[in-house]
């Protein structure tokens, strides 16, 4: 006998105040658990059958829900369909930070599924405390003074995004080339990680998506 399967659909608005949980209950399927999981964000979980379009139907909740909720910016992320009552908690932990993520990117009144994510999939969908503390192993000295470290954390993020060119780097935050491998230098020396090595720069490039994560679902 196959396990019943569930679909997350988490909304995010910030202009709606006391009207988005409303709405989300109004809108959510009979049945459906609604929870509020942060001060702006309310989501619903609801059993689905296998031939579900699960971005459909996000998207056809959040239309119901922008219009109950007067609120056209509301922001939308889906989660699932997964299997048994541990693959609903985890649609529900993806979706609710999924959403918190995108309507930080600026995707505001849009609809997101989880697997859409690119590489914040391989960050999120675990416990924050988790997430900080990964992100934090891997960027060592530099997650402990980010104030203080401002400078080689942009240089870090533009080597991961520039797929480690030192002359894009350079060009890209308008410094010498020189001082392009001096910080890196200092870099490797703070997080003990070899930037040659692509398991290590991989483990940053997460580390620094994990980072920008928290700072999305602490907003």
């Amino acid at each position: 006998m196959s396990e019943t399967r569930y679909l997350a659909v988490a909304f995010a608005s910030r202009s709606a105040n006391g009207h988005l949980r409303p709405a989300v209950t109004e809108a959510a399927p009979e049945g459906a658990k609604v929870v509020r999981t942060r001060s702006d964000v309310v989501a619903a979980v609801f059993e689905v059958d296998e031939e579900v379009d699960a971005r459909s139907e996000g998207e056809r909740l959040r239309w119901i829900v922008a219009e109950e909720a007067d609120d056209p910016e509301v922001t939308v992320a889906v989660s699932g369909p997964k299997r048994g009552s541990t693959g609903a908690h985890l649609a529900l932990l993806q979706a609710e930070q999924a959403v918190a993520v995108e309507r930080g990117n600026g995707r505001k009144g849009k609809t997101t599924h989880f697997e859409d994510l690119g590489s914040y999939r391989f960050v999120l969908g675990q416990p924050e405390s988790d997430i900080e503390a990964q992100s934090e192993g891997a960027l060592g000295a530099l997650a402990e003074d980010e104030e203080r470290y401002a400078d080689l954390i942009s240089t870090l993020e533009a080597f991961i995004r520039l797929h480690g060119s030192v002359n894009a780097v350079a060009r890209d935050l308008f410094l010498h080339r020189n001082t392009v491998r001096q910080r890196l230098r200092r870099i490797a020396q703070l997080t003990k990680a070899d930037l040659t090595d692509a398991n290590d720069r991989l483990a940053l490039h997460l580390a620094l998506l994990g980072r920008d994560a928290l700072r999305h679902l602490s907003a």
